[in-house]
């Protein structure tokens, strides 16, 4: 399984915004746009659910909202670097700059825990991790996934 299956230049987003749910629900619309759902609504209300049960932040300035619907045909990631640091609700202190949105179906539980895995590998490597946080082009960050 190769992780950049799941990502394009389309997908690839920048975004300058301090609110968790305002980053969740414009990541969700660059999903409806790409065609990757098309209840844009059901979906933000299952990552806002899904966060209010218990925050997406994996440290190392990294949050992994998810949200799987029966009505998703194939798993998408859809990564997005914050201009600015962000409060993800954590309740470490720690804040949030590279957040991947991961889509997918219901019923994929072993897919999903790949493409987890894979974004996670990423996001640990140091020099990856500054990478991504220092990009400012998609194709910048697509290289951070090449070959894995």
């Amino acid at each position: 399984m190769q992780i950049g299956n799941y990502l394009s230049e389309n997908s690839v987003m920048f975004l300058n915004s301090n609110d968790k749910n305002e980053v969740l629900s414009s990541m969700a619309v660059q999903a409806t746009k790409l065609g990757y759902i098309s209840n844009e609504q059901e979906f933000i209300n299952a990552l806002i659910e899904r966060e209010s049960i218990m925050s997406t932040d994996i440290g190392w300035e990294v949050a992994i909202p998810h949200a799987k619907l029966k009505d998703i045909p194939d798993f998408f990631v859809i990564p997005a670097v914050l201009k600015d640091s962000l409060d993800w609700g954590a309740g470490d202190d720690q804040k949030v700059r590279l957040v991947f949105l991961i889509g997918g179906p219901a019923e994929e539980q072993k897919q999903y825990l790949q493409i987890l895995s894979k974004v996670t590998l990423i996001v640990r490597n140091k020099q990856r991790r500054k990478a991504l946080l220092e990009a400012t082009t998609a194709a910048e960050v697509l290289a951070q996934f090449e070959g894995l």
